[in-house]
């Protein structure tokens, strides 16, 4: 396991924290993946912690799955593109086959990595989520979450 990994795990069972699924990918750069689920208006989105022997982590939710489409990506992206000049700690973006993704990478060596770093992203991104879910679900399929 990775140094960060090692030091995530600590501070996941420091904080009694066990919603984190663990899947060590023994790779060349020794990808650790922490696996969960963020509950936003009722739906439950993927999240997933990304660390290795790289100097980057990344944290990432999938908030839709192929819901952009022709027809409403200039909407979706218009809000996207709105949502990113208000954080500065992630961004939002569109993959090819329409997905909308929320990312953070942070960047740390081994010796500064600071897990608890991790905790404030995710924070920070279920604040943001719970204020702009509906925005982004009406701007992708039409109408309110319920």
């Amino acid at each position: 396991m990775n140094v960060k990994a090692e030091k995530f795990v600590k501070m996941l069972e420091e904080n009694k924290i066990a919603c984190f699924e663990k899947q060590e990918l023994k790779d060349d750069l020794n990808t650790v993946l922490f696996r969960s689920f963020m509950e936003i208006e009722g739906v439950q989105l993927p999240v997933i912690v990304v660390t290795d022997d790289s100097i980057f982590t990344l944290f990432r939710t999938l908030v839709s799955s192929n819901g952009v489409n022709d027809k409403n990506r200039a909407q979706v992206v218009s809000l996207i593109n709105k949502l990113n000049c208000g954080y500065k700690a992630f961004k939002y973006l569109v993959s090819d086959n329409g997905e909308i993704i929320l990312d953070a990478c942070m960047p740390a060596s081994n010796e500064y990595f600071d897990p608890n770093l991790i905790r404030a992203i995710i924070d920070i991104a279920i604040k943001n989520l719970s204020e702009n879910y509906r925005s982004i679900v009406k701007a992708t399929w039409g109408e309110e979450v319920k």
